[in-house]
């Protein structure tokens, strides 16, 4: 023998319990897949006993009409009537009938008369318990109506004869001697009318034995139908947002099909015909048992290939052949007929979810031990009520009387089930939240430390600007003129230029370490409050200009200082080589919309680029390499007797200007 040992969602979110841990020391030789199947046949006995031993224990005493003083009747006579009238019951001839009696076959109107004898008059008068297989009824006490349930025409005529029947005779309408019991009765669609001894008896006894049996056939099947219609819609909704979505859909129908029966005996004024009513009966319970078999399969996880499919088709060729038989067929043959097919059909389809579910134990480890000890119960359910459809040994309907308690319990199960695994994810999400938190706050680490790195990095990065453009700049300088000072070859003015040209470029350099403001436009405030005295000084004039107050794109930082640098670079080299009198600045408004960034200018009036493309020196490279490294362009432009350098920014979300 082999088991699967993965079955499905279930099976795998199966965990040890106390019943295996049990089996493990009990059995410690015995192969894990063999306890198993000992857990679950000692599961399904546990479920078992309990069910037969509380809810349903025929072995067990109960009600007993043995207990009851039962008053023989010295008469019954019965007669077909043409109307469901006490005057066309007395114009018909009854003659002496032995119950239970039947009639068959064309829809009619029955007078039931039973005689009886009392040697006085009970004071708490008489108990009457009634059932016959018709569709309504009324009863009359030596002439006097005592029950009427509904109309009896038939053709609009009700159902309440379905219904057992308890009545209390008072004192008042009895007396010593002869009595009579008149019964009229209807009955349509079903080709049989089936008339059953009523018990007659002092009231107390008759009270005490059919108040139990009343609640079983009335409350009980009503509040089953409303359980089974509840527990539908709640496969209703597992069908929608399931992934085992096949066996919802099976327990909708399971459900409902239970529900509709329950409606079939209790549901008074149903609007059909009589035999609209009797297709309701083959549909019905024909539903019961096709569904039984889908659910079963789906259940197991591993369902049969294409059996529910085969299930579905069946139903529907059962359902055709039925229908066929009683409408196409005279009473009582259609019915007769059809009876066999919804027995053989009833039989085939109890006998085969017996067959599934019994292979499915076999053959697969199943940890679901409650919910497999419940369908072991409707298995059992249908085998008996297959024996007895088969032999006549049992007609008590078992799974119709059970089904409603076990698809109960089958869904607390499975509730309870997933309630388990919801805890598990609950677990399993403080757990997760327990560890991204630990994850974040590693991230926070690893971030802290890669912030220090960059910052140390851009401080590094600064030192050796600040040392290349010290060794550039006021170094190369200072060592010209130390030179030239020890060769006797400056001059005292000389060598004052040189100092101060070397004071200037430091005074940039400090600068441009300065803080310089996080935006554009504060910059260049700042650019120009220091810069503005600075040429007027050197004895060039100065010009700022900015006629349309140009929104400016929001750069970072470190874009700003570039910018701030570059413009410092082309003043430095105005002041420096130029030869002219007058420098301007401009700055130019870009177009967002064509993807444009504003132009800054730095105009000089001097001499113009020189000749040899060597000859711009340095700081032309240095201003190309800034201007690369924040994505913007550089321009160097001759303009009549002046050089322009244009510095085209990038596009980027605009701000108002600062300036």
């Amino acid at each position: 023998m082999s088991f699967q040992t993965d079955r499905g969602p279930a099976a795998r979110a199966a965990q040890p319990d106390r019943l295996d841990g049990a089996l493990a020391r009990l059995l410690p030789g015995t192969p894990p897949a063999w306890r198993a199947l000992i857990g679950l046949l000692l599961a399904i006995l546990l479920v078992q006993g309990l069910f037969w031993g509380t809810f349903y224990s025929p072995w067990m005493p109960g009600a007993s009409t043995a207990k009851i003083e039962r008053i023989a009747f010295t008469s019954i006579t019965v007669a077909q009537i043409k109307a469901p009238t006490a005057a066309s019951a007395a114009a018909a001839e009854h003659v002496t009938a032995q119950l239970p009696y039947t009639h068959c076959c064309e829809p009619a109107y029955l007078s039931l008369r039973l005689g009886f004898d009392l040697p006085e008059v009970p004071a708490e008068g008489l108990g009457l318990a009634a059932f016959h297989q018709v569709d309504n009824f009324t009863v009359s006490v030596n002439g006097t109506l005592l029950s009427t349930r509904g109309r009896m025409e038939i053709g609009r005529q009700t159902y309440s004869g379905q219904k057992p029947l308890t009545l209390r005779i008072p004192a008042g309408l009895l007396q010593p001697g002869a009595n009579e019991i008149h019964t009229i009765l209807v009955r349509d669609g079903l080709p049989y009318a089936d008339l059953y001894p009523p018990i007659l008896g002092p009231w107390a006894q008759i009270e005490a034995w059919a108040t139990p049996k009343l609640w079983v056939v009335n409350e009980y099947r009503q509040i089953a139908g409303w359980t089974t219609f509840l527990i539908g819609l709640f496969a209703a909704v597992l069908a929608i947002r399931s992934d085992q979505r096949r066996m919802a859909v099976w327990l909708v129908v399971l459900c409902w099909g239970w529900t509709a029966y329950a409606l079939y005996g209790l549901w008074l004024n149903v609007p059909l015909t009589g035999m609209g009513r009797l297709s309701v009966f083959f549909v019905v319970n024909g539903l019961i048992p096709a569904a039984l078999l889908g659910f079963i399969d789906a259940w197991t996880g591993r369902p049969i290939p294409r059996l529910q499919a085969v299930v579905a088709i069946a139903t529907g060729v059962y359902f055709a052949v039925c229908l066929g038989l009683i409408h196409g067929l005279p009473m009582p043959d259609g019915y007769d007929r059809a009876s066999v097919v919804w027995t053989n059909w009833s039989v085939a389809l109890g006998l085969a979810f017996a067959a599934r579910l019994a292979w499915h134990f076999v053959s697969t480890r199943e940890p679901r031990r409650i919910e497999a000890g419940l369908l072991s119960i409707i298995g059992v359910c249908v085998i008996l009520d297959a024996l007895g459809q088969v032999f006549g040994l049992n007609p008590g309907a078992f799974v119709l009387d059970a089904a409603p308690v076990l698809l109960l319990a089958l869904a607390l199960a499975y509730i309870q089930r997933n309630v388990r695994l919801f805890q598990s994810s609950v677990s399993l999400s403080h757990l997760l939240s327990a560890q991204l938190a630990e994850r974040e706050a590693e991230l926070r680490e690893v971030h802290v430390r890669e912030r220090e790195r960059v910052r140390l990095q851009a401080y590094d990065d600064e030192r050796r600007r600040i040392m290349r453009d010290m060794h550039d700049g006021p170094g190369s300088e200072l060592v010209g003129l130390l030179l030239a000072s020890r060769r006797g070859a400056a001059t005292p003015t000389e060598v004052a230029e040189g100092l101060q040209s070397v004071i200037d470029e430091i005074r940039l350099m400090v600068d441009s370490m300065d803080s310089v403001g996080e935006s554009l436009g504060s910059a260049l405030a700042v650019f120009r409050s220091r810069m503005q005295p600075r040429i007027e000084a050197a004895g060039f004039s100065f010009h700022w200009r900015d006629p349309a107050m140009a929104e400016l794109p929001d750069y970072p930082p470190r874009t700003v200082l570039q910018i701030f640098r570059v413009l410092q670079e082309a003043v430095t080299n105005a002041l420096k080589h130029s030869g002219g009198g007058r420098i301007e600045i401009e700055l130019e408004p870009g177009d967002p919309a064509a993807g444009t960034g504003p132009v800054l200018t730095v105009r000089d009036d001097g001499q113009g680029l020189p000749a040899t493309p060597g000859a711009a020196g340095r700081g032309l490279a240095n201003m190309r390499r800034r201007a690369e490294s924040i994505s913007a362009t550089l321009d160097l432009v001759t303009e009549g007797a002046g050089t322009a350098v244009r510095l085209g920014l990038p596009a980027g979300e605009t701000h108002p200007s600062a300036l």
